[in-house]
């Protein structure tokens, strides 16, 4: 018998956040959810840039505060930022019939200090996936190279577990592949943390989401109706030649330690979550941060710069026409034939020694 996850529960009742790395299984986990009866995510919003432009107006000097000046608080302004968002994704969700709500974007992952702030009863769950199922998704479906594929993982890997050992109740993180080869156990137990009854749906998500319309592509390519796809786990490690594997090591294999994965091996799932449980929680990650201090996971990564404040006074817009012209600018000149940059009167020679 494993110890519940209820046994360290958040408020119940509040919207569910899926945050992780692209690529990771983010939408699978949203579908899987939004099929039970009382909880609805509808497709990825990106809805907290929205509202950090509420905060800093995006690129005018004096955005910053710009409420303050007006007599609000910055408390004030998140209250009624909160109730603007529930009332939107609750219209959503009452539309299908369902009582609670939830989100999923993947880029939310640098956004958790303020959803974190502006819903307190909110729960997260953050997904992983081996690095290698990552970057070869991510290489294979948006043509990224390996080197970006793998910062990618890398910054969105590190601030997931940060962020889950900085607040070990509102947490909850499964893995992939723990999802696609024991998905029942791993919903119970999900369920369960998030205080809602079991519902056979979500072991169904295919056939629920095709009775609503019919075969749809969603975000990430995502198909909705097609059902858990076991072969799915170890397909990188087919798609990465031997080169790619070892760069892949040398950059992720460590972090890919710290979630339970070996780069050698895509079958070998170590366990991380305690007391004989399959999804771990926030507290989980807190002790193994402990025990990978080399990776350093206490210090926040570098965000992308599209989810930092747009201050104009560190950021600027231009037309992409104009950037493609700085690029090809900057771009070394090729090298020239020598003819090319000969003198005349050695170009006169060069032609009477080729008439001979």
């Amino acid at each position: 018998m494993h110890a519940s996850l209820a046994s360290c529960p958040a408020a119940v009742g509040g919207p569910i956040f899926i945050i992780g790395p692209m690529g990771s299984g983010t939408t699978l986990l949203r579908l899987m959810l939004d099929s039970h009866p009382h909880i609805a995510i509808p497709p990825e919003t990106g809805f907290m840039r929205a509202y950090k432009a509420h905060r800093f107006v995006p690129f005018k000097i004096t955005g910053r505060g710009w409420a303050r000046r007006l007599g609000w608080s910055d408390d004030e302004l998140d209250g009624l930022l909160r109730d603007l968002y529930d009332t939107l994704f609750m219209r959503y969700a009452e539309q299908h019939g369902k009582r609670r709500w939830g989100e999923k974007t993947p880029l939310h992952t640098w956004h958790i200090d303020a959803m974190a702030r502006l819903f307190p009863d909110a729960r997260f769950v953050g997904i992983v996936r081996h690095p290698g199922g990552v970057v070869s998704s991510n290489m294979r479906r948006w043509k990224h190279p390996q080197v970006k594929a793998m910062r990618h993982y890398d910054r969105y890997a590190r601030e997931l577990a940060r962020q889950a050992a900085r607040r070990p109740k509102r947490f909850a993180v499964l893995r992939y592949e723990d999802l696609v080869l024991q998905p029942e156990p791993v919903m119970r137990e999900l369920l369960e943390w998030l205080g809602e009854p079991w519902a056979d749906e979500v072991l169904a998500h295919d056939e629920v989401q095709a009775s609503r319309g019919g075969r749809r592509v969603v975000e990430g390519r995502t198909v909705v109706d097609d059902p858990i796809d076991v072969s799915r786990i170890a397909k990188w490690a087919q798609r990465l030649d031997a080169r790619e594997r070892q760069r892949l090591d040398e950059r992720l294999g460590r972090l890919g330690a710290f979630f339970g994965y070996r780069t050698d091996d895509p079958s070998v799932l170590e366990p991380i979550a305690g007391e004989g449980r399959i999804v771990a929680t926030g507290a989980d990650l807190r002790a193994r941060t402990e025990a990978f201090a080399d990776l350093d996971l206490k210090t926040r990564p570098t965000p992308p710069v599209y989810d930092e404040l747009y201050n104009p006074t560190k950021l600027m817009v231009i037309p992409v026409e104009r950037f493609r012209r700085l690029r090809e600018q900057a771009r070394p000149a090729p090298p020239q034939p020598l003819w090319r940059i000969a003198g005349a009167r050695a170009k006169r020679r060069a032609r009477r020694l080729l008439r001979r």
